[in-house]
């Protein structure tokens, strides 16, 4: 991982969030993760204290950005009180997390693709999260 290329990525993201949200973020490039807290989910979305906020996390892993990250959002959220396809129960997710389901970018592309692109997935996702393919929507 090229992490001052990382950082640079980071600082855009943070851009990104800043203009629609006042969520805040962290990283540990150590660990290879980046965290937005706070984020503020579209409706129909909820928190077990009723609130509509969750915790992501960007999960990079060694070969970033040659690799498409992983992501992960906070274990209590539902969505019309239940929990869509997009939230993977059953994956092995950091503890108060869950794995959220991003389809795989087959033309992942360092050049083109970065975690501003995964923020936008993200968001399009969290809008219709029973759609088919929210790549096609980003």
């Amino acid at each position: 991982m090229n992490v001052a290329e990382v950082i640079v990525e980071i600082e855009e993201l943070k851009q990104e969030i800043g203009r629609r949200q006042s969520a805040r973020m962290d990283y540990d490039l150590t660990k290879g993760v980046v965290t937005i807290e706070r984020l503020t989910l579209p409706e129909g979305w909820e928190n077990e204290h009723g609130t509509r906020h969750a915790d992501v996390m960007f999960d990079l892993d060694d070969s970033y950005p040659r690799t498409q990250p992983t992501v992960y959002i906070s274990g209590d959220v539902r969505y019309e009180g239940s929990s869509p396809h997009v939230l993977y129960a059953r994956s092995s997710a950091p503890p108060g997390y869950i794995k959220y389901c991003i389809h795989t970018i087959t033309d992942w592309d360092p050049q083109e693709h970065d975690l501003v692109t995964m923020f936008r997935i993200l968001e399009v996702s969290l809008e219709d999260p029973h759609s088919d393919n929210p790549l096609m929507e980003a």
